[in-house]
């Protein structure tokens, strides 16, 4: 699952939804919080690696007795659309390994209303559920002996307004003023048990035959495709235009993959090797979905090839939907997306979003293997799935995007709250932290599951295997997930199965190399000092914001290169401390080539001299690792702001995205963090003479020779530059919008959002009230989402006020209403008032919000201060309005705010001496 970079995932923070799936990105998962609750979680965290065992499904975990185990189940759900509930029945058929007195299965939010075993029926007494762990309880009149059996269950349930379970989207129809409703599901990773009870734990694999009745006019979707439809005539049931719609029997597969989408809805659809690929949206919009069309079957084929299994089911379903939630799914064989990571209309969507949308396709369409074809056995190697699809649709991405630079992109600490991407930087900065946790996390229950979803499951997962697979080779690393993937088709499995087909294809100790870096926290910092021709390395763990952490110790595939010598070096550093002999006193030395290690490196001073003065010969993804370390080390207080200033200041001219996008971002961070200081007009000063003649260089309108990454900085550069206080980027954002009102076509799509932003941020209230009537009259998703950002963006608190109300409103879907919060509360330099109004209104915000991102709704929407009251008054909240599952999530912020703190004040004595010495120089 992702959120929109599962896009997932992400899967990402408060002002952005999170990934199930796209991501980025993503994305985007209580007892009282102490004072010491951040201590106590780091003490808690694993120190010493313990090795997993390969998958066995009687010591997986989980709550279900393994004694029972379906087989196959046949479901048959009427919804009722005008008091949004539903009833159902469902036959499964069960194979008893042991005798056994009771039947144990999942159930939430439904009500059953009659059970039977082998025909017997059950009296009502004998069914119980127990809603706090989610379980539904039959107790049968005598031992069942071992064998097949048949249990039978009628049940009703509601639907949902937001995406948990079945659930309902209003929306209106394009090229229409009609309003419509549609239905869908999002059941990962616990809410397939609110639709139907089953063994809802990944690893009781079943085969599903679904049967749902719909109006006649609606289409309805499935993982398999339609084996027949019939009239139903009974007024009673959906009236008399009703149709009973039987879906084919999926293969074996885990309960939270199955899919039901249904509503008046179109389709496109062709063939690709030998699969029958549909792109299917409400009307007026599937010519939308062609680009995703024809993306969808060039990366089957690429993934056929891959994986060395030909893609199973005969069917694959690419299902826009208008609301429910924010990012992706991968339901096997019919994977939902929020439109705006489906639908590419020629005419008004921008570049990035073409290529949000290639990037999602790959992640979502690589889970039909990795995922849902071979599944992790519990939710404690989530990783295995979104970790991977994360990493192979970035390289099936770049394969046929390699304009985009995709792999370059990662490297770049992009803010999941503003722009597309899955960056390996905004990893690393949550795993320095005290809060962090392995890849590889313990999951007790269904809360835990839904919070795993996060930048270490997503990016770090896939930062692992970049490098593992440069470690190891593109062949051999490929041929080992070949033999993965046949040794465990239509079956579950651990990390401990990809290690050792891994290690058979290469014949390394890829499971030794692995465990530091999957099964304990945190990644190294590698130190390096030349003595003579010799450099010595020395790793140590690399924190920020965390005093006396645990010392840790890993095996580091390590690459390198001499600046102007082509050859590319590598070696495995199996201890603390090696050496690099034969370097040469007078040439520059670079670590972790092109970023691809997912660790840090620190040059001693003669070191970093060489290197800065070898800027102009090393490669842009080079330079970008430099400035993503040299960022970190200021951070962390190993080096002070001038050090990263210094190396801005000798980076060769020119545009290059990744570079420049790096120094918005760090630019961003530090605008944001001086709001009401006084320091912050210096600095803004400062910032804009860099990045205003990189502006200047692209201008306004694009170059017919141009890239399209060209494009994507330009849009950049406007928001940041209108963000710093560029009055005549403000001017012509403005003069823009004007003319946008009278004629859309005249700013192009690209830089719609950022002039949008711009204008939005410094909006009085006619500005604000037309945004906003744009907003409404549109039923283009991504028009708007732009219109609404913008609102959300607006400074003045009046106008505050005015779109903090939005998100009690109908105007957007759930899945975007909810977050538009977290978005004033980043883009406005008002947090204060938005978590005021949430506090005031959470109730309502809660019932909006799925099943990933209701935990940390509340503490996110506190990242953005930087006051350490604040962080008192977030353990005060959460110890009588927060549920224990919200724990985790509460230390993290407490911790983003105390370390707001400390740099704030860091950072304004350090700028100002910045700025003076400059002076100084001039």
């Amino acid at each position: 699952m992702t959120a929109m970079p599962h896009l997932s995932y992400i899967a990402h923070r408060a002002a952005h939804p999170p990934c199930a799936n796209c991501g980025p990105p993503l994305m985007a998962k209580m007892r009282l919080v102490l004072p010491c609750s951040i201590w106590l979680l780091s003490i808690i965290l694993p120190a010493t690696v313990i090795a997993e065992k390969p998958f066995n499904f009687e010591s997986t975990p989980g709550k279900l007795p393994k004694q029972v185990v379906p087989t196959e189940y046949s479901i048959r759900i009427i919804p009722d659309i005008e008091k949004l509930t539903f009833t159902g029945s469902e036959t499964v058929k069960l194979n008893v390994h042991a005798r056994v007195r009771e039947l144990v299965l999942n159930a939430l939010e439904l009500e059953i209303t009659g059970a039977s075993v082998d025909d017997n029926k059950l009296p009502q007494s004998a069914v119980k559920i127990d809603k706090s762990n989610e379980l539904l309880t039959l107790t049968l009149p005598s031992e069942l002996a071992t064998g097949d059996h048949t249990l039978t269950l009628s049940f009703s349930g509601k639907i949902n307004q937001q995406g948990q379970g079945l659930f309902y989207m209003r929306y209106q129809e394009q090229g229409t003023d009609a309003k419509k409703i549609a239905l869908g599901t999002q059941f990962e990773a616990t809410d397939a048990r609110r639709f139907f009870p089953c063994w809802d734990e990944p690893s009781f694999r079943a085969r599903f035959q679904l049967t749902a009745v719909v109006p006649q006019n609606w289409l309805a979707v499935s993982n398999m495709p339609i084996e027949s439809e019939t009239k139903i005539n009974n007024p009673k049931i959906i009236g008399a235009g009703g149709k009973e719609v039987r879906f084919a029997t999926t293969p074996s597969m885990a309960s939270y993959l199955n899919v039901f989408v249904a509503g008046e809805l179109d389709l496109i659809e062709m063939t690709a090797a030998g699969t029958q690929i549909r792109v299917i949206a409400t009307k007026g919009k599937t010519e939308w979905g062609r680009y995703a069309l024809e993306s969808t079957a060039q990366i089957l084929e690429y993934y056929n090839d891959y994986f060395g299994i030909p893609y199973p089911l005969p069917k694959l379903d690419q299902i826009a939907i208008p609301g429910g939630f924010g990012g992706a799914m991968e339901n096997w064989g019919g994977i939902t997306y929020y439109e705006t990571g489906l639908l590419f209309d020629p005419e008004k969507s921008s570049a990035a979003t073409r290529q949000g949308i290639y990037e999602v396709i790959a992640h979502e369409t690589a889970h039909q293997w990795f995922g849902d074809l071979v599944t992790m056995a519990w939710w404690d190697n989530l990783w295995l799935n979104e970790g991977f699809a994360s990493w192979m649709g970035t390289k099936c991405t770049a394969h046929f995007n390699p304009q985009w630079e995709v792999w370059l992109e990662k490297n770049t600490p992009r803010d999941p709250t503003r722009r597309t991407g899955i960056s390996k930087e905004l990893e690393m900065e949550g795993d320095a932290r005290s809060t962090t946790h392995p890849i590889q996390q313990p999951v007790a229950n269904e809360a835990e599951a839904n919070s795993a979803f996060d930048d270490i499951t997503y990016r770090k997962g896939q930062a692992f295997l970049l490098m593992l697979e440069s470690f190891l080779g593109e062949n051999t690393f490929r041929d080992g997930i070949r033999r993965y993937m046949a040794a465990h088709k239509y079956s579950n499995s651990t990390t401990a199965d990809l290690w050792n087909a891994l290690r058979q294809a290469s014949d390394k100790p890829v499971g030794e190399i692995a465990a530091g870096w999957t099964e304990q926290p945190g990644f190294p910092v590698v130190k390096v000092k030349r003595d003579g021709e010799t450099v010595s390395l020395t790793q140590e763990r690399f924190t920020i914001h965390f005093p006396n952490a645990p010392a840790l110790q890993w095996k580091i595939p390590l690459t390198y290169l001499l600046v102007g010598d082509p050859k590319l070096q590598s070696r495995l550093m199996t201890e603390k401390i090696d050496k690099l002999p034969n370097i040469p006193v007078d040439c520059a030395l670079k670590l972790n080539a092109d970023g691809a290690g997912n660790y840090r490196v620190e040059y001693n001073e003669p070191l970093w001299k060489l290197l800065l003065d070898a800027l102009p010969k090393l490669s842009v993804a080079d330079r970008v690792n430099l400035l993503g370390d040299a960022w970190a080390f200021v951070q962390a207080n190993r080096a002070p702001l001038s050090t990263y200033f210094d190396l801005i200041e000798k980076l060769p001219a020119g545009v290059e995205l990744a570079e420049r996008e790096q120094i918005i971002n760090a630019f961003d961070y530090i605008n944001r963090l001086l709001i009401g200081n006084a320091a912050r007009k210096k600095f803004q000063n400062y910032a804009r003479s860099i990045l205003r003649p990189n502006f200047d260089q692209l201008g306004w309108e694009p170059r017919k020779d141009e890239t399209p990454r060209a494009a994507l900085l330009r849009a950049s550069l406007i928001e940041a530059l209108g963000d710093l206080s560029d009055q005549q980027i403000v001017a012509g954002c403005r003069e823009r919008f004007q003319k946008y009102i009278a004629d859309p076509g005249s700013i192009m799509p690209d830089l719609r959002a950022s002039v949008f932003r711009v204008v939005g941020h410094y909006a009085d209230d006619p500005t604000w009230s037309k945004l906003r009537e744009l907003g409404l009259k549109t039923t283009s998703t991504e028009e708007k989402q732009n219109y609404y950002e913008a609102l959300a963006a607006a400074r003045d608190p009046k106008l505050v006020v005015k779109s903090l109300q939005i998100s009690l409103t109908d105007e957007l879907p759930t899945s975007r209403a909810v977050f538009l919060v977290g978005k004033v509360a980043r883009d406005s330099d008002h947090p204060d008032l938005a978590w005021d109004f949430a506090k005031a209104n959470m109730k309502a915000l809660l019932s909006k919000t799925d099943a990933v991102g209701i935990n940390r709704y509340a503490p996110s929407l506190f990242m953005f201060f930087s006051e350490e009251s604040r962080a008192d008054e977030l353990k005060a909240y959460a110890k009588t309005n927060l549920p224990p599952a919200s724990a985790k999530e509460v230390a993290k912020t407490v911790d983003e705010i105390q370390f707001r703190s400390e740099f704030k004040k860091r950072l304004a004595n350090q700028l100002s001496a910045w700025i003076e010495n400059q002076r100084n120089r001039k």
